[in-house]
């Protein structure tokens, strides 16, 4: 049995009338481990005023809903004693409560006292269920009043849950994409447990191999409770030009191993590989509000856009316990990505206040050849999402509810005079899908989100459809169907994690969350170049992870638009995280597409030339990168298997 002893926070006074309602409140377990089972006892002790009839307290626990559900709390419910999530409530006055759920996300358990309740008496709501598999801390997040009529008052202190990460279950290996033959470089590996937490408990040692027979890296590394399941390696060398790869396993078998490839060259290539997540939501953006804030009761489980709205308070509307710091952190340290930018949902929680501190985090992580940060927010009327990202701080959210149109956005960001790039967030395949009937060439809209959870929400995972919203000519939500209406759209993907776990992807069965990463060409990891490479829609998109893509056609880098009087001659590099199944190149030419070059290499890399001497007039052509199935055999209605795809290429040969 776990040690369940019981940690009480005496709360500071906002005022007499709070003083005299609860004098102490404490949660028992202070402690739990990620996706445990447990019964969690929230105390509460009244002051010196007693509560009368119609007065009560309330409770918040980090509820979900569709593809997260059940990565977070089991959401509280008085019905069934032995169902997940059951809530009792007492008094040790022996009065009577009236007990019930509310809240967007029904995650505020509410007590309403029948009889009075006298001073110094004690409340005590008992949940019993599966906590969250997200480590970190949990506010105790409480709301009480003495009468019906009283305002909520929260007091100043609060209790926290610690949640632990479950034990270790895979480890992987992060360094640059692109390196030095002779040069040293730092190689991270991490530790997680099966829901994409750093296993923070592990203690071991894992062995390293590398493609390169001359590689200089330790033959192990051994994890010590000091290094809170994170290595960083400073000084490992390639001594071998080409895709190479450094690799950590378990010699007890215990652990799976994850991997990507680096490039070695020998000198510093012009342009480097780096990867980002630029969509993602934290409570940050809400100031950590939660619902206790917004009590509307709501179904939220349906596909219904109205109700989706609803849940757009901004945040990660998901109970707004994530923080924008332990995301941007996840990211860089646990990922190991290059960039991210948090997309905070432009709705009445996103206040200025919000908005500038949500800017001050990103600059706080922003380091110039480290790892660079931008400030985004998304703007969401009905099926029509975008992601809107600024290169400065100058810019500010724009609501849907005074923009309802892309066309309203648009002028009201044009007004602003900054910076920006509108990010299409292609989300609902609805037949009625409005997402590219605006057709002008607006300068802002140069990338699209080709993949993110969206592609697998509410399905079993890791069964997914990567391809969703890339088929379909005359599908509306495709991009097939964009450019074929003559939108000139490159491509990215993003995560929309709302979990503070940014970059993470579906790796183990647990994670119920698919990633989406943007590989982006750069010549230098700063604002400043990787901002130039998204205008110019140098980039790629993967579904999760971090694919090595190179795509030109006469030297010219993917995204862009060129004439010539010759044979398109087409160069391609890849680099997977498994065996690539198959590379393609796609063309689309006189409103068809057709797959006019395909390779199956069985292998983890590739490289190939190839030259169209069929082309005459206009065309367009992207790369399409498929691996083997992670769950070969399995039965899933969807492919498992992780792909990616560079930005389009527009040639015109008259």
């Amino acid at each position: 049995m776990r040690n369940w002893r019981l940690v009480s926070v005496l709360l500071g006074v906002i005022s007499a009338t709070s003083q005299a309602q609860l004098a102490t409140f404490s949660v028992s377990p202070e402690t739990v481990d990620a996706g445990g089972l447990y019964t969690v006892r929230y105390v509460m002790k009244a002051g010196a005023r007693e509560f009368t009839k119609g007065g009560g307290v309330r409770i918040e626990v980090p509820v979900a809903y569709a593809e997260t559900e059940f990565l977070l709390w089991s959401a509280p419910h008085v019905d069934a004693p032995t169902a997940p999530g059951h809530v009792t409530a007492t008094t040790s006055s022996g009065g009577r409560l009236d007990l019930h759920i509310e809240g967007l996300l029904r995650g505020i358990i509410q007590a309403d006292f029948a009889d009075a309740v006298p001073p110094g008496a004690t409340i005590t709501i008992t949940w019993r269920g599966q906590v969250q598999g997200i480590a970190g801390q949990v506010d105790g997040r409480v709301q009480a009043r003495v009468r019906a009529n009283d305002p909520w008052t929260v007091p100043v202190r609060v209790p926290h849950i610690t949640v632990r990460p479950a034990r270790a279950e895979y480890v992987a290996t992060h360094y640059p994409s692109d390196v030095v033959r002779g040069a040293p470089f730092a190689v991270t590996v991490v530790a997680f447990d099966r829901y994409g937490n750093v296993a923070s408990d592990f203690a071991g040692t894992l062995t390293l191999a590398s493609t390169d027979p001359a590689a200089v890296i330790p033959r192990a590394i051994t994890f010590r409770a000091r290094d809170r399941g994170r290595v960083v390696i400073p000084d490992a060398v390639f001594r071998t030009s080409g895709f190479q790869k450094v690799t950590a396993s378990d010699p007890a078998k215990r652990l799976a191993s994850t991997f990507k490839y680096a490039m070695v060259s020998e000198t510093l290539p012009n342009v480097r590989h780096l990867f980002g997540d630029t969509h993602f939501h934290t409570g940050t953006g809400a100031e950590g509000a939660g619902f206790l804030a917004v009590a509307t009761v709501a179904d939220v489980n349906t596909t219904g856009t109205s109700t989706f709205k609803e849940l757009n308070l901004a945040g990660d509307h998901r109970a707004n316990f994530t923080r924008a710091p332990e995301a941007y952190t996840y990211a860089r340290d646990v990922m190991g990505l290059d960039f991210a930018s948090t997309s905070e949902h432009s709705a009445p929680l996103l206040t200025p206040a919000a908005w500038r501190r949500s800017q001050d985090v990103s600059d706080a992580f922003n380091v110039p050849g480290t790892f660079t940060t931008f400030y985004g927010f998304e703007w969401t009327p009905d099926l029509d999402h975008y992601v809107v990202m600024y290169k400065s701080r100058d810019g500010m959210p724009i609501g849907h509810d005074t923009h309802p149109d892309y066309a309203s956005l648009t002028r009201a960001l044009d007004a602003q005079g900054v910076p920006v790039l509108t990010i299409p967030h292609v989300s609902w395949p609805f037949t009625r899908h409005p997402l590219w009937d605006d057709t002008t060439a607006r300068p802002s809209r140069r990338l699209g989100e080709i993949y993110s959870l969206w592609n697998s929400r509410h399905l079993v995972q890791p069964d997914d459809e990567p391809q969703l919203f890339e088929l379909g000519a005359d599908n509306p939500w495709s991009f097939q169907y964009a450019w074929k209406r003559g939108l000139r759209i490159g491509l990215m993907a993003a995560s929309d994690n709302h979990l503070g776990h940014p970059g993470a992807n579906n790796t183990t069965i647990s994670v119920r969350h698919s990633g989406g990463l943007t590989g982006v060409v750069a010549t230098a990891n700063d604002r400043e170049s990787i901002w130039g490479s998204l205008h110019a829609r140098a980039t790629y998109a993967t579904t999760g992870t971090q694919i090595y893509v190179d795509f030109a056609a006469d030297g010219h880098v993917m995204g862009s638009e060129y004439r010539t009087n010759a044979a398109p001659r087409f160069t391609a590099r890849v680099a997977g995280t498994n065996r690539l199944a198959s590379v393609e190149i796609v063309r689309l030419a006189g409103g068809v597409y057709t797959t006019v070059h395909r390779v199956t290499p069985d292998a983890e890399t590739t490289a190939f030339t190839w030259t169209d001497s069929t082309l005459t007039g206009r065309a367009m052509y992207y790369l399409r990168v498929r691996q083997v199935e992670e769950y070969p055999g399995r039965l899933y209605s969807h492919a498992t298997a992780e792909m990616a795809w560079s930005s389009p290429i527009w040639i015109d040969r008259p």
